[in-house]
């Protein structure tokens, strides 16, 4: 990296000293929330009708709306071996948009929101945990929230449609000790990222439109307080997750009857690479590589992981953070074996339309591209089933108090790579049916596949013989590791169908 780390701030070093050390934003709320009309000539980027696989919510007596959200945020910095304190060092504005799915009558609004922190790592937003979780949102009535969350965005947004998106920006603090800061730009954390911007604006801005959600404000888009907010990223995104988790979510309350409550009840991401997060601030100098703030600490609050196998902590190089449900510790994560960081159902569900992407100057105009589709014999791991089993865990966690069931992890070496069994499919973790009754091959994990799945061998039809003798045993095998998924916990019985259809095509002869 290329950071000047000799610099000492001295605005953080007074604060420290002084003992004002505070992650509270300056301003409860964002300051003006503006509503954006959606007509068929100016509509969200990658709303619901305009993903890669359109959804009508229409169809599911639900509405989407879009609103420019502006606030002022201090800017933190975070003290290397310290207690995860986020200490103010300067403070600047910002202006972002809130995309919102809910209930067209809100009489039947859960009082669930889901809020996501839209992933940013393709340089455009990404809903990916819409794609996981919207089949779960739209059954329950709960609501969906989407924040973009990262400057890198807002040129493509800007280019797809200046007239609604022109005002957004999250501009630099003009920080004295940030002038010879180089942002190492093959670094994702870093990527699209310049000084003129500063992304250390996201946490008051994630703190002030959680509170927003959770309050009587006459500017809350809800009409009224949600009961519960959960906070949710994918991949960059719940790295962002897990710093807010770590140095901000203890001070971010609000007065809620009566008393003094969580802006955010529980935490859930996927495919998190990282226990570090990201930067608390884009030239923050790195956390020591032995600080004891790189892992994850126990909090209230209940944490909920998700993993492949490509994406778990330690394929990356990252310590576990160990299953506990006490007063002052709840976490837990499922890592799956077999699965890879994206899925099918992530790009059909998450993705922009093409069309739009072009308009955002984001794919080339004669570029084409398609999810890729697995075939029977070498079924992909859709790790979307397990992650919307630990969502409906998470609220019952926050709720009731009952918490997720663990799952084995990833076996590893002694050398701390992952262990691979006779079929060349890592040992343990939490295992879906196609991997519990296998049919191919899942070997190392991967970010993505590429079309037909050649990363994924299948057995053959002589050798599924040999482990299953007829497919009516096979069959009967996957259905019984399906349901016991169920049982357990890992799985729910609306998904048991769509397994078992992919399994009866598995060719035998």
């Amino acid at each position: 990296m290329k950071f000047d780390r000799r610099i000492v701030l001295p605005s953080l070093m007074a604060l420290l000293s002084s003992g004002a050390v505070s992650a509270q934003p300056l301003e409860q709320f964002p300051r003006e929330v503006e509503p954006l009309p959606i007509t068929e000539e100016s509509y969200p980027f990658n709303g619901a009708a305009h993903q890669v696989e359109p959804i009508d919510l229409p169809s599911f007596n639900y509405t989407e709306e879009e609103f420019l959200v502006s606030g002022q945020a201090q800017v933190y910095d975070w003290e290397p071996n310290g207690d995860y304190e986020a200490v103010p060092v300067g403070k600047s504005t910002y202006t972002t948009r809130m995309v919102v799915r809910r209930p067209e009558n809100m009489e039947n609004f859960s009082g669930h929101v889901v809020m996501e922190v839209i992933n940013m790592s393709a340089d455009y937003d990404w809903t990916a945990m819409w794609a996981a979780l919207w089949e779960r949102v739209t059954a329950n009535g709960d609501v969906y929230v989407g924040i973009t969350g990262k400057p890198n965005v807002i040129p493509g947004l800007v280019a797809f449609d200046a007239d609604r998106y022109g005002r957004m920006a999250m501009p630099s603090a003009n920080l004295e000790s940030d002038r010879n800061c180089e942002l190492p730009q093959d670094e994702l954390a870093y990527k699209g990222l310049s000084s003129e911007t500063e992304s250390g604006v996201a946490w008051d801005m994630f703190t002030q439109i959680g509170g927003l959600l959770k309050s009587g404000d006459p500017k809350n888009p809800l009409g009224a307080p949600a009961e519960r907010v959960f906070f949710t990223g994918e991949s960059q995104s719940g790295n962002y997750a897990i710093t807010y988790y770590k140095f901000f979510q203890p001070d971010a309350t609000i007065e809620q009857n009566g008393g003094s409550v969580p802006i955010y009840d529980g935490f859930l991401t996927e495919a998190a690479t990282t226990p570090t997060g990201v930067p608390i601030r884009q030239c923050a100098t790195p956390l020591p590589a032995d600080d004891p703030q790189n892992l994850i600490p126990g909090r209230s609050t209940p944490l909920a992981m998700i993993n492949s196998q490509w994406d778990f902590f330690p394929a990356r190089g990252g310590q576990r953070k160990p299953d506990a449900n006490t007063a002052d510790d709840r976490s837990v994560t499922w890592e799956l074996a077999g699965a890879n960081h994206g899925w099918r159902f992530q790009y059909l569900y998450g993705d922009a339309d093409h069309d739009d992407l072009r308009k955002a100057g984001l794919l080339s105009p004669d570029a084409e591209w398609s999810a890729w589709s697995c075939s029977p014999a070498n079924p992909e791991v859709p790790l979307y089933m397990a992650e919307k089993a630990l969502y409906e865990h998470l609220v019952d966690w926050v709720e009731d108090g009952k918490a997720p069931p663990s799952a084995e992890p990833i076996e590893l070496t002694s050398e701390g790579q992952v262990a691979f069994d006779q079929n060349n499919t890592a040992q343990g973790g939490l295992r879906l049916p196609m991997v519990e009754v296998p049919v191919a091959s899942f070997g190392e994990g991967r970010a993505t596949l590429s079309e037909g799945c050649p990363e994924i061998e299948p057995f053959g039809t002589e050798k599924l013989k040999r482990l299953y003798g007829t497919r009516e045993a096979y069959l009967e095998a996957y259905r019984q590791a399906a349901w016991k998924l169920v049982q357990e916990g890992f799985l729910l019985s609306e998904d048991v169908d769509a397994l078992m259809a992919t399994a009866k095509e598995v060719p035998f002869e």
